[in-house]
């Protein structure tokens, strides 16, 4: 069999799959907060850590994929191998032969072709798809509406050219920010593809938005590695009044008539201060994060020990000590990279809120014991 005859046969074959499975169970429009579980991974030699949003549907098509949990990107891309067989999948993009869309059980994969990039340091290429999406597991789960993603087919280090895996422990990444532009009918650009849960339904006294509880609510001791295997209920989907109380709120930053996910204030470190300073929360980063420093020279990775301390405009202070683990960071001075991260240990302290609906976010501190 050649390889255009293989193609077809796969083609053949899916279009052909039972459309029987049907996600009766997820929550159609979301009329009270829901709670979904997420799942933990963690370096234990380094204490790198993750967050992982399982998925059960993509369409028609039970699976059993998990994401990154990422408040410091928007959008979901997925491996395209993960998902598809892999005689669809090429280095030039997603193989559908002469036409201009695939429908595979309920999915379908357009023609147009999009760039991702990451951490400044590695870029996905991908093809546009849509889908609806259950997002959860049998605890508490919810249903998209009909919504773009990205079927990554390449990915590559910037710097080297060498091949770059979405993620070596999961099946892609969801991110969550808040900022991108939907666009009614075909998404032909990278920012138009935004969180999944922009596409979700919510009911009049509910908000479109996300609480993430503080991490230290799992027993990290027994995450023993970054597959994510435990489910712990650490997301709320939906806002209420009730579910506002105790955060300090915070306006999202905006440039050129777009909201970011970033919160103005004040950086200090070693009697230093870096004002104004913007902060992306960035529950993507593994670690403590990175801080923009304006002086090339200072650059590099911070010394343990080293206290760092951010103050927004609103009063929402925390502290932190870099150490060579979970609170790892470095200093960088590219103009590019003029906002600093706070990594995956602030969200160990911390309550996060993103409110779709006002634009704002949410920081409500652990209580001290």
């Amino acid at each position: 069999m050649n390889k255009l005859s293989g193609v077809i046969v796969v083609l053949s074959f899916l279009c052909a799959k039972s459309m029987a499975f049907e996600p009766k169970d997820s929550v159609q429009s979301i009329v009270s907060p829901v709670r979904i579980n997420l799942m933990p991974g963690q370096n234990r030699k380094t204490l790198g850590r993750r967050l992982y949003l399982p998925i059960r549907y993509i369409g028609t098509n039970k699976v059993k994929l998990k994401v990154v949990f990422d408040t410091g990107s928007q959008g979901l891309i997925l491996d395209a191998k993960r998902l598809l067989p892999a005689a669809l999948v090429a280095d030039t993009g997603i193989v559908m032969g002469n036409k201009d869309s695939l429908v595979l059980n309920g999915i379908t994969v357009t023609r147009t072709k999009t760039k991702s990039r990451y951490g400044g340091t590695r870029s996905y290429a991908g093809n546009i798809a849509y889908a609806s999406i259950v997002i959860g597991d049998k605890m508490g789960q919810v249903r998209t509406k009909r919504m773009p993603f990205i079927l990554v087919y390449n990915g590559v280090y910037d710097l080297t050219g060498k091949p770059a895996q979405v993620d070596q422990h999961c099946d892609g990444i969801a991110g969550v920010s808040s900022g991108g532009e939907m666009k009614a009918g075909l998404v032909m650009k990278r920012e138009n593809v935004v969180s999944p849960f922009n596409y979700l339904s919510f009911g009049n006294r509910v908000e479109a938005g996300f609480i993430l509880a503080p991490l230290d609510r799992v027993k990290w001791e027994r995450v023993s590695s970054m597959e994510g295997t435990s489910i712990v209920p650490l997301l709320t989907i939906g806002i209420t009044e009730q579910e506002k109380e105790g955060f300090v709120l915070h306006r999202q930053q905006t440039m050129n008539g777009r909201f970011y996910p970033y919160v103005k204030g004040i950086i200090s470190y070693s009697g230093l201060v870096i004002s104004p300073s913007y902060v992306l929360f960035d529950s993507g980063n593994p670690a403590g994060g990175v801080i923009y420093e304006p002086d090339a020279a200072k650059k590099g990775k911070m010394n343990a020990g080293i206290a760092i301390r951010f103050v927004s405009d609103e009063g929402t202070i925390y502290d932190y000590a870099a150490n060579n683990s979970n609170y790892k960071t470095t200093l960088d001075s590219r103009k590019s990279k003029s906002v600093s991260i706070l990594g995956i240990s602030f969200f160990l302290e911390n309550s996060f809120m993103l409110n779709y609906t006002s634009h704002t976010i949410g920081i409500k501190p652990v209580p001290p014991l």
